[in-house]
């Protein structure tokens, strides 16, 4: 008999296509008892918070300054067309690529009415499409040509207007980013039978998506970021030195010991507290790579030094850019060889 029941069935038992979503019905069984609630609670909050996608995230209007104002002969002001375009879903086949672009990617819509200007009517570029392109964005009522630029970019979940890098130009309009493309996603928990047992667990997962994204995506996605998370815990036990840099932390001796500790990991490359305590606002950056650092809580040297150049790179709106300018500054300010410390370290644990 074994002790811990493990699943051997994950099935996909309904699926269907509505003109606004997609949606998916999967089990799982059979799971030891409480495990489906462990599992799919787990798949839920990373299924509405982590899945990546693109979103429309900023308006130019020729002549136009604020999104309060109108465009003659369109129906809507530029408020509702904004909230409107929170609504496009845009499909990207290589996002990861995206991600690397140091600025957002811009459409171009031209229509000449009168009719409704749809989601469809904006032009991508290769590689990008508009997936609910029947989605109406604006009425003109004249026989009149309304052009404009939208601005989209990748992320994940929600963010505010006003924590997303924009270009100082007057006639931008903010919008926030509606990143996320899962809508809605419940977990239900049903007894099956293993052997004389009848009180196991069935995980039933419902998906709902956008249509820019399908739920089987979605859902292996978002085991793969799990994944990635307990795959780096179990490396802890297979690197003995990371086991012996864990000790100390285990060691419940006192403040004072905390204090050593947080020294040591500071003065990890053998640079003065000095050095390692200088505020990144005294390094001749960009405002985007700033703030791209400030958003990761990195504030000064040391918390800088302490992350990896993959590290930064994974950063939102973090370019190749941005990381050149960081080592320039490094090497010229402080003699610090970025890129060369992380190889030496490697060689050194090699």
């Amino acid at each position: 008999m074994e002790l811990l029941i493990k699943p051997n069935k994950f099935e996909l038992v309904e699926e269907r296509q509505e003109k606004d979503y997609n949606f998916s019905r999967y089990e799982l069984y059979p799971l030891e008892k409480g495990y489906s609630i462990t599992i799919g609670n787990a798949l839920r909050r990373v299924l509405l918070s982590s899945i990546p996608a693109m979103a429309i995230t900023g308006l130019r209007v020729p002549g136009k300054l604020h999104e309060f104002d109108t465009i003659e002969g369109v129906k809507e002001d530029l408020l509702e067309i904004a909230l409107n375009l929170k609504q496009v879903q845009i499909a990207a086949e290589n996002i990861e690529e995206i991600k690397e672009l140091e600025e957002p990617v811009t459409f171009n819509v031209s229509k000449t009415g009168p009719g409704e200007l749809l989601a469809g009517d904006i032009d991508t570029p290769a590689g990008i499409e508009i997936a609910n392109p029947d989605f109406v964005i604006a009425t003109i009522t004249k026989d009149i040509e309304v052009e404009m630029e939208l601005f989209a970019e990748p992320g994940k979940g929600f963010i505010p207007s006003n924590e997303l890098d924009h270009p100082t130009d007057i006639e931008y309009i903010f919008i926030d980013g509606v990143f996320s493309p899962v809508t809605k996603v419940n977990y239900l928990t049903e007894n099956i039978r293993v052997g004389k047992r009848t009180d196991y667990d069935k995980l039933i997962l419902d998906i709902w998506t956008k249509k820019n994204i399908t739920p089987e995506e979605a859902l292996k996605k978002a085991t793969e970021i799990l994944m990635e998370h307990f795959l780096f815990i179990t490396k802890l036990w297979k690197d003995t030195n990371i086991l012996e840099s864990l000790e100390p932390v285990q060691d419940m001796g006192g403040a004072e010991k905390e204090e050593e500790s947080e020294d040591s990991e500071s003065n990890m490359f053998g640079l003065s507290t000095e050095i390692v305590e200088t505020s990144i606002d005294n390094l001749d950056l960009t405002k985007r790579a700033k703030n791209c650092l400030k958003r990761e809580r990195i504030n000064n040297v040391g918390e800088l030094l302490n992350k990896t150049p993959e590290e930064l790179m994974k950063i939102k709106n973090f370019g190749r850019k941005s990381l050149e300018e960081i080592k320039k500054e490094l090497e010229e300010k402080f003699n610090i060889e970025y890129e060369k410390l992380y190889e030496e370290g490697r060689n050194s644990e090699e």
